[in-house]
């Protein structure tokens, strides 16, 4: 009787912690990630889009955001989500995931890492695509030292620039809520050639109020193969929408009031390998 009274004991024990860990309070930035989580694995992206924060969808664009969510959901069924990470005023969860079952090897790959990012915004959680938003924010760091304008690009610009169309180019400080602002440009590219461009910088010329003296000039890349990213040239009649995130506006005069000139300034026409795209490699 006694064993039975032990073995009973145990077993209650055990049972007990487990109901105590399988009841733990969620807090609300576990249940706003979760909730998005869902979202995904039901591939209602439309619904997702909608729980972000002002920033990512600013920054990261609708097709950047469900080409990522995408994936999400393709390895939905073997990720697990770990408790949140909550900094110090409460206003921030990072929600890290592993992989399981047949995926657990991933989890020897950082890249490969997905991770949840919440913020609390006027007491409302928000997703928060943070490692997306630095991605491109780096990828715009680079995009102006890894390609020189040299003569080749200056003289290609000569030839197509009146083929080229950039509409309507846009730029400013963007606020997104609690101390969040980034200086932002976003424009449509209209390629009227019969060429595919791999490259095409705008010289943006940032002028004073009366249009007269330029206070601060530089070339932004408009158009950026990135072929690994699968951001391809732009083919002869395409129309496209571009934002350039996160740039250093810093060399701005304080004296600008918004006014902009801008024309194409740097082409490179495209080339066979940049005009491969990944979906026809047939990779595993």
């Amino acid at each position: 009787m006694r064993k039975f009274f032990l073995v009973f004991v145990c077993l209650f024990c055990c049972f007990s912690l487990t109901f105590v860990s399988c009841t733990r309070k969620k807090n609300e930035a576990e249940k706003t990630v979760e909730s998005y989580f869902e979202l995904l694995k039901q591939r209602n992206f439309a619904q997702a889009w909608d729980m972000l924060d002002e920033e990512s969808q600013a920054i990261v664009g609708e097709e950047t955001f469900i080409k990522d969510a995408r994936n999400i959901a393709l390895n939905a069924t073997f990720l697990k989500m770990n408790p949140a990470q909550m900094n110090a005023e409460g206003t921030r969860a990072i929600i890290e995931t592993e992989y399981v079952g047949q995926k657990s090897a991933m989890n020897e790959l950082p890249e490969a890492k997905i991770t949840f990012w919440a913020n609390k915004q006027n007491g409302e959680w928000k997703i928060n695509l943070h490692n997306r938003i630095e991605q491109l924010k780096e990828e715009a760091r680079l995009a102006s030292i890894e390609i020189p304008i040299d003569a080749e690009l200056l003289e290609t610009a000569q030839k197509y620039k009146d083929q080229i169309e950039i509409i309507e180019l846009r730029n400013g400080e963007v606020d997104f809520g609690g101390g969040i602002t980034q200086y932002m440009m976003d424009a449509t590219v209209v390629n009227n050639s019969d060429q595919h461009f791999s490259f095409v910088g705008a010289l943006v010329k940032f002028m004073d109020e009366e249009e007269e003296n330029v206070l601060f000039e530089k070339t932004f890349f408009v158009i950026y193969t990135r072929v690994i990213d699968e951001v391809y040239p732009i083919a002869p009649g395409e129309r496209r929408d571009i934002i350039i995130p996160g740039y250093d506006a810093g060399d701005i005069d304080g004296r600008w009031t918004g006014n902009l000139q801008w024309e194409v300034h740097a082409v490179k026409i495209a080339t066979p390998a940049e005009m491969i795209k990944l979906e026809d490699l047939n990779l595993p």
